[in-house]
C-alpha cells in the first residue's frame, strides 16, 4: 500500500468538509462564491495527486498530466480573485493577464511538450516531467498571483480594525504557509533536470490554508469583511448623508454628502454626536425621522435625520445615521404656510384666495376649449380645478376635492393651487405630479384628505395621460355614448405612502372630457335619500344632443332638482372640448 496517498486523501477529506459547511450557509455573498470556487479548484488538484500516486498504468501518465494541468493552472488566479472578494475590492486590470494566460498555457500544455514533457516515477508515485517552459508558467501563472494576493492582504492588514486584522491575519498566515511549503517542495527542492527531490508538500499545504481561511471567514462575523470599504462603495455617491458610528460614538464612516449637509469644512471628527451639528437633537428610542436645523451649515434650512442600529463588524454594534437635506421641501412648505396664514385671517381673504385658486380663465386654442362651473356650498369651498399650458405645449389639468367644506377646505384648496403651480413647472408625469403634491402638503395639512385627478393633454397628438388619487372616473362623451376612463389610486394625505398609477387614453376630434365633483351624485332629497352614481350616469346617457352646454346644464339641473334646489357639498364641473 502506498502510505503517501494519506496526504492528498486527508487533504481532500478536510477540504470537502470545509466546503460543505460553507455551502450549507451559503448566501448571495460574492466572498462565499469565490471561496467555494477556489476550494473546489484545490479539491480537483488533490484528486490529481490521488490519481497519480495510486499507481495507474505508466502508459497513461504523460497524456494524463497534460490533460490534468487544468486542475493546478488556475489555482493562483482563483486565489487572487478570492482575495479581492474577501476585501470587497474591485479586481485590478492585471488580473486579466492571468485570465487570458491560463487558457493559452493550457492549450500549449495539451498540444506540445513545452510545459509538460512526460511523467517520472518516484517512490511515492508519478509526477509530471517538466518541459522547458514549465518553471516559467508555474511562477508566472500559479505562484505570482498567489504572492500578489498575500501582498494585498498584508497591505489591508495594516489599515484594518482589530477584528478585521484577526481575520486577515489568519488568511495571510494560511496562504503564506501553504504557498511556502508548495513552492519549496516543488520549485526549490528540485535537481538540475527539474526533478523533485522529496515528497511534494502541496497536499498538506492545501489543508493548512483551507483550515485557516475557513476559520477567518467563519469565526469573525461569517464573511463580513471590511465593512468600511463596503460602506464607501455603497454610500460614497448617494445624495443622502450616510454616517456609521460605533456604540461609543467614535466615527466609523461618513460620506461626502453628510459632510456637505452638516457643513463640516475643516476636518472629519473622531466622534459623532448629532447634537453637535443639529439644533434641538435628542436621542429617540423609536428611531423615527425628525427634522432639525443644522448648526454649521447656514445654506441648509433643515435636515431630516433617521437613526438605526446596525452591526458594524463581528459582534460590534453601532449606529447608522441617514441625513437628508430638506431645504427645498421647507421652502415649498413655507410658501404654502404663508398662503395658509394669510387666508386664515378672515373669511373675506379666504374668499379672495378661493377665487384666485379656481380657474376662471383657461388657456385658449383652436384645438380645444374649456367650459366650467364652480359653486361652493358656503362662501368658500374645497373643490379645486385649474389648467395650465406648459412651455412644451401640453396642458396640465388638476381637479381636486378637499374633504369637508368651508374656510379650512378653502385654505387647503389655496395650498393646492400653489402646489400645482410648482409641480406644473416640473413637467412631470401625472402620477409623479400627484406624489410631489402629496409630499409638499403632507406636513402642512392636518385633518384633511384630497381626492384628485391629474391630467396631461397633448393637443397635437390628442393623447391624454392621467392618474387617479381616489377620485371617481373621468367621463368622455363620444358619438352619443359615455366612456368611463378606468383607473384607481389612493386618496392623498391619508397615509405617507401613495399607491398611484399612470394611465393613457387616446382622445379624438369631437370628444368632450367631463370632470366633476361628487356633489352631482351625492346630493340628497328632503327624505335623506341619495341621488346615486348609477342614476346620475343613466340620466347623463339620456342627453340627446351631447354639447358642452347641454352636458353642463343637465348635470347641474338634475342635481338641483333632486335636492329641491339645495346642494349638500361644493359643486365643480370642468369640460374640455376637443377640436
Amino acid at each position: 500500500m502506498n502510505y503517501y496517498l494519506f496526504f492528498p486523501m486527508a487533504g481532500l477529506f478536510a477540504n470537502t468538509i470545509f466546503i460543505a459547511f460553507v455551502y450549507a450557509r451559503r448566501t448571495g455573498n460574492p466572498i462565499i462564491r469565490s471561496y467555494l470556487l477556489y476550494s473546489l479548484a484545490l479539491n480537483a488538484w488533490l484528486l490529481t495527486y490521488i490519481f497519480s500516486w495510486s499507481d495507474p498504468p505508466e502508459s497513461w501518465m504523460a497524456l494524463s498530466f497534460k490533460i490534468l494541468a487544468f486542475t493546478w493552472l488556475p489555482v493562483g488566479a482563483l486565489y487572487l480573485e478570492f482575495v479581492y472578494a474577501f476585501l470587497n475590492r474591485s479586481p485590478g486590470l492585471f488580473l486579466w493577464f492571468f485570465r487570458i494566460g491560463i487558457p493559452i498555457s493550457y492549450l500549449v500544455t495539451i498540444t506540445t511538450d513545452l510545459i509538460v514533457k512526460g511523467s517520472i516515477r518516484y517512490y511515492w508515485g508519478y509526477e509530471n516531467e517538466p518541459g522547458p517552459l514549465y518553471l516559467i508558467v508555474v511562477i508566472a501563472l500559479v505562484a505570482l498571483p498567489g504572492f500578489i494576493g498575500i501582498g494585498i492582504l498584508a497591505k489591508s492588514f495594516l489599515f484594518s480594525h482589530k477584528n478585521q486584522r484577526r481575520q486577515i491575519g489568519l488568511a495571510i498566515l494560511g496562504s503564506t504557509v501553504a504557498m511556502g511549503l508548495s513552492f519549496y517542495s516543488e520549485i526549490i527542492q528540485v535537481d538540475d533536470q527539474g526533478r523533485i527531490l522529496s515528497v511534494p508538500l502541496t497536499p498538506i499545504a492545501v489543508v493548512i490554508q483551507s483550515f485557516l481561511i475557513f476559520i477567518a471567514i467563519t469565526r469573525y462575523g461569517f464573511l463580513r469583511i471590511n465593512i468600511e470599504g463596503l460602506a464607501v462603495e455603497l454610500f460614497k455617491d448617494i445624495h443622502d448623508g450616510m454616517i456609521l458610528a460605533k456604540q461609543d460614538r467614535s466615527l466609523f464612516f461618513m460620506n461626502d454628502s453628510a459632510i456637505r449637509i452638516l457643513g463640516i469644512s475643516n476636518s472629519i471628527p473622531v466622534y459623532f454626536y448629532p447634537s453637535d451639528y443639529l439644533k434641538g437633537y435628542q436621542e429617540n428610542p423609536n428611531h423615527l425621522s425628525k427634522e432639525y436645523q443644522p448648526i454649521l451649515n447656514p445654506d441648509c434650512k433643515g435636515v431630516e435625520l433617521t437613526r438605526s442600529n446596525i452591526e458594524l463588524t463581528g459582534n460590534e454594534n453601532g449606529y447608522l445615521f441617514i441625513l437628508r437635506d430638506i431645504t427645498e421641501k421647507i421652502e415649498s412648505r413655507e410658501k404654502i404656510e404663508t398662503i395658509y396664514s394669510a387666508i386664515s385671517k378672515d373669511l373675506e381673504i379666504a374668499k379672495i384666495t378661493q377665487t384666485s385658486a379656481i380657474s376662471t380663465k383657461f388657456p385658449e386654442s383652436n384645438k380645444y376649449q374649456f367650459h366650467s362651473h364652480f359653486q361652493p356650498f358656503e362662501l368658500v369651498g374645497g373643490d379645486f380645478l385649474r389648467a395650465l399650458e406648459r412651455a412644451d405645449g401640453k396642458l396640465d389639468i388638476f381637479f381636486a376635492d378637499v374633504s369637508g367644506h368651508g374656510v379650512s377646505s378653502a385654505m387647503v384648496a389655496g395650498m393646492l393651487s400653489i402646489s400645482f403651480q410648482l409641480v406644473a413647472e416640473s413637467k412631470l408625469q401625472p402620477k409623479d405630479a400627484l406624489e410631489k403634491i402629496q409630499n409638499l402638503l403632507l406636513g402642512a395639512v392636518l385633518d384633511h384628505h384630497v381626492s384628485a385627478v391629474y391630467l396631461s393633454f397633448d393637443p397635437n397628438t390628442k393623447l391624454l395621460e392621467y392618474s387617479y388619487a381616489g377620485h371617481h372616473p373621468i367621463l368622455v362623451f363620444r358619438d352619443g355614448e359615455i366612456i368611463s376612463l378606468d383607473g384607481t389610486g389612493r386618496i392623498l394625505l391619508i397615509t405617507p405612502e401613495t399607491d398611484l398609477t399612470n394611465y393613457t387614453f387616446q382622445l379624438k376630434k369631437g370628444d368632450i372630457l367631463f370632470l366633476h365633483s361628487d356633489c352631482l351624485f351625492e346630493v340628497r332629497n328632503s327624505e335623506g335619500d341619495i341621488f346615486g352614481y348609477e342614476t346620475f350616469i343613466e340620466r347623463m346617457e339620456e342627453i340627446t344632443v351631447q354639447t358642452p352646454s347641454n352636458i353642463l346644464k343637465t348635470s347641474i339641473e338634475q342635481a338641483l332638482t333632486f335636492g329641491m334646489g339645495k346642494l349638500t357639498d361644493d359643486l365643480a364641473v370642468l369640460i374640455l372640448e376637443v377640436f
